[in-house]
Order: structure tokens, then sequence, then C-alpha cells
């Protein structure tokens, strides 16, 4: 009995323990306003988008993503140029951000807000050291490079699998709707 008492006991402690872990972890030093922009600075996060803002190729992509994901066996070759046109035109308006600098602003908030949730002060100064290094520099400096030729093996996939769902959910989502009767 005095055996199972101490187990238990024991068991209580351990479970105990284990729940103050997060408990003290989130009461470690929330990382200062200063030291985020600081690793902002560091990892060129407004840089990196005022550059793809810039990249006429990011538009070029989202069209041709679209357009690869798009039926065009069956048309005419005018059918194909006003489909090519549309697309294009609806790429580079969804790809356009002219007010950069609010844009910028609002993503900089969120990451102070984000971060400050999810890294101690300690983690931000390790990550600010590191991409201060020559070799964290070489890494955000080839980020830029190295995301767009992912977007470009990536984006075709996830298109043409999006496509299929809303080809295959749209007819039966119809079907649904006017199933319901509803007048207008």
């Amino acid at each position: 009995m005095l055996k199972n008492t101490i187990l238990a006991i024991s068991l209580s402690i351990s479970a105990t323990s284990l729940m103050l872990v997060p408990t003290l972890s989130a009461q470690a030093a929330s990382p200062t306003d200063e030291s985020l922009l600081q690793l902002i600075e560091v990892t060129k996060v407004v840089e990196m988008m005022d550059d793809m803002a810039s990249d006429s190729g990011i538009a070029e992509q989202v069209t041709q993503s679209m357009l690869a994901s798009l039926p065009s066996d069956n048309l005419t070759a005018e059918q194909r140029e006003g489909l090519e046109q549309i697309v294009s035109e609806y790429s580079k308006e969804m790809t356009d951000i002219s007010d950069m600098k609010n844009l910028n602003q609002q993503v900089v908030a969120a990451y102070l807000e984000t971060a400050k949730q999810h890294f101690t002060q300690q983690e931000v100064d390790a990550q600010i050291a590191f991409y201060s290094s020559d070799e964290g520099q070489s890494i955000i400096d080839k980020q830029p490079a190295m995301m767009k030729d992912y977007m470009e093996q990536v984006m075709p996939i996830i298109m043409e699998s999006t496509m299929e769902k809303v080809n295959d959910i749209v007819p039966k989502m119809i079907a649904d709707i006017e199933a319901l009767e509803i007048e207008q």
C-alpha cells in the first residue's frame, strides 16, 4: 500500500511538473519591438516584399499556372488568345500591389504581434546573431531565387489539384442548390 501511495505521489508530481513546462516557457522574456524590428531588418523582410512586388515575373507565373489548369483542348486559336488575355489581365490585377508602404507597415505590425506569441527574447537574439553572420546573410540573399524556383514548380501542382476539386465539387454544389428550388 505504501509503495502504491509513493508511486501515485511520484506520478502526480511528474504530471504537475510537465504541466508547468509550458507555463514556465511562456513566462520567459517576451521579445521587444526593437529586437523584432532588428530581426526584420537583418532578414530583409521588407526588402524582399518590395522586390517581389516589383517582379513582373510573378504575374507571369500566376498567368501560366492558371492557364495550365484550365481546359483548353477544344478552343480555337482565337478563343485561346482571348482566354490568355483575360487570364493575363486578371493575374496582373491579382498581383498588383500599388500601396507597398501601407502593406509593409501592416506586415511588420502582424509580424511583431505574432512573433511575440511564439519567440522569447533569447530566441530572437539568436536569430539576429545567425542572420547577421555571413552564412545567415547568404541564406537570406538566396531565399528569393529559391522561392521563385520553388513556386514555379509548386504552383501548377496546386492549381491542378484545386481545379480538379472545383470541377468535381461545383456540379454537385449546383445540383444541391437547384434542389432547394429557391424562387428568384
